[in-house]
């Protein structure tokens, strides 16, 4: 039996999703569906967040973020994950902290507060409507190699990423994957766009979430990508 190859490396993963304010003082957005284009097990009535999203008033270094972030759940007890990130608002790109795997709603102000004794300013809250809005975010991966171009997340089922030849906008890729899943039988999964380091550079990859994804579907949704983005290029 061969052993398992692991990585653990850091890139980025940007996305489009509904989004819209909690209700806090400060200003943190909610992601509604955290896998938008898969339409699988929901939860209503949910006591926790699937991902919250909390603008800043600054563009902090990721550095900083990440040293305030580690500091924090080693001297608090508090329940999270959190990363430096980027989501459109007022068709800008605004600087943000990710918040995900918290407890309850509840612990949010806390936690804002923590941040806010660090040094992290937050926006006010205001009115803001319902908005579908891109989100960037740095990611932390631990994936399984299984090939040169496919990856299996280890830390998140049913979560694969392939590599792409080719840097996309994320116009371009929204725009594949549209026309892509509309000539598609089964096209009931999401995907994200994103990038992973490795020790010879960034490599452009395509992250799929697909619960009843089979090797030869996930093989299918690769080439197709392929396809696209050889006719893209030409």
């Amino acid at each position: 039996m061969s052993q398992k190859i692991l990585l653990e490396t850091i890139g980025t993963i940007e996305k489009k999703e509904m989004l819209g304010p909690v209700g806090y003082k400060e200003l943190v957005l909610e992601a509604f569906q955290p896998f938008p284009g898969y339409n699988g097990t929901t939860v209503p009535d949910k006591v926790s967040p699937n991902a919250l999203f909390a603008i800043t008033r600054s563009k902090y270094t990721e550095e900083k973020i990440i040293r305030v972030i580690q500091k924090i759940k080693n001297s608090q007890n508090f329940t999270f994950d959190a990363t430096p990130g980027l989501v459109t608002l007022y068709n800008m790109l605004n600087p943000c902290i990710r918040f995900k795997d918290l407890r309850s709603y509840d612990e949010m102000p806390a936690i804002l507060k923590a941040f806010e004794d660090e040094g992290i300013e937050f926006m006010s809250n205001r009115k803001i409507e319902p908005f579908s809005g891109i989100i960037k975010v740095k990611k932390y991966f631990l994936v399984e190699v299984l090939s040169d171009y496919l990856f299996k997340d280890v830390e998140v089922p049913f979560m694969y990423y392939f590599a792409i030849p080719v840097q996309l906008r994320f116009n371009q890729f929204e725009k594949i994957t549209v026309e892509l899943k509309h000539n598609m039988e089964e096209p009931n999964f999401d995907v994200a766009l994103g990038t992973i380091y490795r020790k010879l550079g960034l490599i452009d990859v395509i992250r799929v979430y697909d619960e009843k994804c089979s090797p030869e579907k996930l093989e299918m949704i690769r080439t197709k990508y392929l396809q696209a983005i050889d006719n893209l290029i030409k």
